[in-house]
């Protein structure tokens, strides 16, 4: 590594003091809970491959995310658990973290008022009596149990530190129990823990002190803070003074935002493509200028080096916490100080991984098919034991990832792009601005084929004939997909969602869109911040099925701020004509869209490829959208694992 590497950051890879712990550098990986647990709530080893991968990839800090502080804190059945008999397996986590020289953080936290009696049994605690929308009842703690919380939070916290955490994270924020009592909007209690701020801030503060008192002057607390976002939550001016409150108390501040307990606002917190990077780092400014005690630290979509440099050189904070960026390329701090950034594998901030957890109780990542799986997959990613000429269809993602990780195994390869360049159906993306990462994706890809050493053969359609002179050992198909295009009438004279970027000049001032799923949506969306007036048609009752909700409730939020964009449900398109889309609706009555141009976004469907299956070759695996049509995620989990049992 040359000196001139690491200049390129030099405020990033500054070393920085948090109480008695120096960190290596500036970043923080950001707690998040991947949920891989034994039924005793102990870490399984996928989750000590997973954070020990964290600590390997060069974070200065690597937080172990969301630990309750007891079971009446507990908001889902998969919550981690530490207690005397799962410290064994905590502290393996711990061990695993501290060994490649990372400091081992643990987050706190208490679910509260969203704490689920389903699973804890108990009637949720919260700073006060209510009523939920949902129906449940909240019990506002009284003071014997507000001092039950305190030493929960104190114990648990020193059962941490014995069990080899370097420090812990206190999770004030996103609408969690400490933010609970410090929200005006949560917190309309009228004894001393409501009304003024001082009083809001009784029990976090409580807490701090509690928590001082168990670990110790020399063991750090990190405490997490942030805007709520919503009506009648916490604002900028309290929540300066409360960091005020605490400076003397803690050793870093961490400023985030948004609430986790409201899905219109925890895309707040896990900003989406359709929000800006960087989303807390004006907040976190303001924060750093009134507090003079302790460093400062923000996340909320700082995604690459260059940005966290941005951030820190312009003494806006003094860390970058950064969650998502380092699930997608867990090395991206060693890659950075090394000067290798084109080999960082970005985010797509698609929010994959989050909601994949909720709702396939899996942590997984749509660009890096490791994550989540290191243990298993260190056992058996392992270079080729013999060298195959192997030859890819296709460029797309699927086919790139398929290209790269076999060259990086010891194949020969040979990648072959019937056209003129590569990319698949990522190629719109160089057109729009909210594919931005997306675009990086594919830039990344198209780099790491070069440099893995793949023979790339564009304007080179794989036929049987080629296959039979080439006579490779494996054949990996990712001839990807082609648009779905219904015949109806007049159909001929409108154009596909992905050609519209590349063809603005002859779209009129009106455009109708035919096909209300994630791909018409987001073209959508792009044509109406061109000023074109949009009109969306689908025949279901709702738009973008297929995404994921937490993408799907951010893109609605973008809809309403585009006063041009109109979505129609519940109509059929029967045809295209001059003057529009004529459609049917439930009742049989016929309803024009009126528009100048059209575009349809009706689906994709997988390129034939039974002629290539046919061919007598000995390993042949179809991979992607001619597998299977989906996401990016899927091409790029099948390229990478195809070309693994090789």
């Amino acid at each position: 590594m040359k000196r001139s590497d690491t200049m390129q950051y030099s405020k990033l890879f500054q070393p920085l003091q948090v109480g008695t712990l120096t960190l290596r550098n500036r970043i923080i990986s950001a707690p998040n809970m991947m949920s891989a647990l034994n039924p005793d709530g102990s870490p399984t080893d996928y989750m000590v491959g997973y954070y020990e991968e964290k600590a390997k990839g060069g974070a200065a800090i690597v937080t172990v995310g969301d630990t309750p502080v007891e079971e009446r804190g507990f908001t889902t059945p998969r919550h981690p658990i530490l207690n005397k008999t799962t410290v064994q397996k905590w502290s393996e986590v711990a061990r695993a973290i501290k060994q490649h020289g990372a400091i081992a953080s643990l987050e706190l936290n208490h679910g509260g008022r969203i704490s689920n009696s389903a699973v804890t049994g108990f009637t949720p605690l919260g700073p006060m009596d209510e009523v939920k929308a949902n129906g449940t009842t909240v019990k506002g703690a009284d003071e014997n149990e507000i001092q039950e919380l305190v030493k929960a939070f104190a114990d648990t916290a020193a059962l941490a530190k014995m069990t080899g955490y370097d420090m812990v994270l206190l999770h004030g924020a996103h609408g969690w129990l400490l933010d609970q009592f410090l929200s005006p909007k949560f917190n309309r209690r009228t004894d001393a823990y409501g009304g003024s701020l001082e009083n809001r801030a009784r029990f976090p503060l409580m807490v701090i002190d509690a928590v001082r008192k168990a670990v110790g002057p020399r063991f750090p607390i990190e405490y997490r803070v942030g805007l709520e976002l919503i009506e009648g939550g916490l604002e900028l001016g309290d929540l300066i003074a409360f960091c005020k409150m605490i400076e003397d108390k803690v050793d870093m501040i961490q400023i985030s935002a948004g609430l986790d307990t409201d899905p219109n606002f925890a895309v707040k917190t896990h900003p989406t493509i359709f929000l800006p990077h960087m989303v807390n780092v004006e907040t976190a400014a303001k924060v750093k200028a009134a507090v003079t005690k302790c460093p400062v630290a923000v996340v909320g979509s700082i995604t690459s080096p260059e940005e966290a440099e941005q951030v820190l050189a312009s003494g806006k904070a003094d860390a970058v916490a950064m969650v998502r960026s380092l699930i997608a390329d867990p090395h991206l701090p060693n890659k950075a100080r090394m000067g290798k950034t084109e080999d960082i594998r970005p985010c797509l901030r698609c929010l994959d991984c989050l909601t994949g957890l909720q709702t396939k109780t899996q942590m997984a990542c749509a660009v890096n098919p490791r994550t989540g799986h290191e243990f298993r997959l260190d056992l058996t990613e392992k270079p080729a034991t013999s060298r195959k000429t192997v030859l890819v269809v296709g460029g797309g993602p699927g086919g790139m990832q398929a290209a790269i990780t076999a060259a990086q195994r010891g194949h020969r390869v040979i990648l072959a792009e019937k056209t003129d360049e590569l990319g698949g159906l990522l190629k719109f993306t160089d057109y729009d601005t909210l594919k931005s990462e997306l675009k990086r994706l594919k830039d990344y890809l198209i780099c790491q084929v070069e440099k893995a050493g793949v023979e790339v053969r564009l304007n080179t359609e794989v036929t049987p004939a080629m296959v039979q002179e080439l006579q490779p050992d494996a054949l990996l198909i990712a001839a990807g997909s082609t648009p779905i295009r219904f015949p109806l009438p007049g159909i001929e004279t409108a154009q596909h969602a992905t050609t519209a970027y590349t063809n603005l000049e002859a779209l009129g001032n009106t455009v109708a869109v035919m096909g209300g799923g994630l791909v018409g949506c987001e073209t959508a969306l792009f044509l109406a911040e061109t000023g074109r007036d949009v009109t969306i048609i689908e025949m279901q009752d709702s738009v973008a099925p297929d995404a994921n909700w937490m993408h799907r409730v951010s893109m609605m939020q973008a809809f309403a701020q585009q006063k041009n964009l109109h979505v129609r449900t519940g109509l059929r398109c029967t045809a295209v004509t001059e003057a529009g889309v004529e459609t049917q609706d439930k009742d049989g009555n016929t309803v024009l869209i009126p528009a100048e141009s059209k575009v349809y976004a009706f689906g994709q469907q997988a390129v034939p490829t039974l002629e290539l299956l046919a061919l007598d070759v000995p390993e042949i695996r179809v991979i992607g959208d001619c597998h299977q049509v989906g996401k990016t995620n899927g091409a790029i989990f099948d390229g990478y694992h195809a070309a693994m049992d090789l």
